[in-house]
């Protein structure tokens, strides 16, 4: 009896680093954007993410129309592709509307921290799946870090019409957090994500209606928007989808918080950008929560048998 559970705990200990290790990865690449992003004429965010956004939309389909393990959607996944979907839709728009208001240090200190602990509420209270003590105090931990990485320069002006926007796509993206955490059991990683993301792009579409698109002309702005669709959202969501399934929605953002780690560590390498020492506190923090939310739950005490 006891050789039994000390083996499913084993494989319980395999899966959810494998989980871990995947919303890693996608993460990562989810942390290449902002350099893409800086190559592209300013004003062009939305048309930028509406290209993003179809041309990842369309290498999901194209996967899921070449997967052997695909099934068929039921009424039980109606709710989670919606819930995902619309979350999807409003994170990146309501992520702009705030660092035009308010400026991108603020906005994503706020967008980007709070989004765990709103994918925590969801699970406690909606799901009614408390993430625990062990995934609260990391989570602590890595969004202290997230404030000191991000925190704002002089130049930023705090915004409160600016700080709802980043609340607001904060709660967009836990949303679609959760939603990919209610279907990723029952399907493939691309067929979770695929739907999703393409209510996400038909809302985001009219945003950029009658906006310029000539930039695409340059071949090396065409491959960044290409590179965004396929690479940072088809297989960085897929990753995230695959390690949600295996340690939950509330893990897996906090997890995500990499994403601003990754971002400003290309910043140094590629753009040669700098680092305040509080930056880099910030840095040592994350990673500690990071740390504290992937270690494995210990395995409770068995009776003598």
């Amino acid at each position: 009896m006891a050789s039994q559970q000390t083996g499913k705990h084993r494989k319980r200990s395999s899966s959810r680093s494998l989980g871990i290790a995947a919303v890693a990865l996608g993460t990562i690449l989810w942390g290449t954007v902002g350099p893409v992003v800086r190559l592209f004429p300013e004003d062009t965010e939305f048309q930028y993410s509406l290209v993003r956004n179809f041309t990842g939309t369309t290498a999901l389909w194209i996967m899921v129309l070449f997967s052997k393990n695909k099934k068929r959607y039921t009424k039980q996944d109606v709710v989670p592709i919606l819930v995902g979907g619309t979350g999807a839709a409003l994170f990146f728009p309501l992520f702009i509307l705030a660092f035009q208001l308010t400026g991108v240090g603020v906005a994503s200190v706020v967008s980007i921290g709070v989004a765990p602990i709103f994918v925590g509420l969801i699970a406690w209270i909606a799901l009614k799946q408390p993430p625990g003590r062990q995934w609260a105090y990391g989570t602590l931990i890595a969004v202290a870090g997230v404030v000191a990485l991000n925190w704002p320069s002089g130049d930023n002006t705090v915004n409160v019409l600016g700080i709802a926007f980043a609340l607001a796509a904060a709660f967009g993206y836990s949303m679609q957090a959760t939603g990919m955490g209610m279907i990723s059991k029952r399907h493939t990683p691309f067929q979770c994500v695929a739907p999703m993301f393409t209510i996400g792009a038909l809302f985001q579409a009219p945003l950029s209606y009658g906006k310029d698109f000539s930039f695409l002309q340059d071949p090396v702005l065409l491959l960044g928007a290409l590179y965004g669709g396929i690479v940072t959202v088809a297989l960085a969501y897929a990753f995230f989808i695959y390690g949600i399934a295996r340690i939950g929605a509330a893990t897996a953002v906090t997890v995500g918080l990499m994403e601003p780690l990754t971002a400003s560590i290309l910043g140094v390498v590629l753009l040669g950008e700098t680092v305040s020492t509080v930056g880099l506190i910030g840095s040592v923090l994350i990673l500690t929560g990071l740390v504290i939310v992937s270690r494995p739950p210990k395995e409770p005490a068995q009776p003598i048998t």
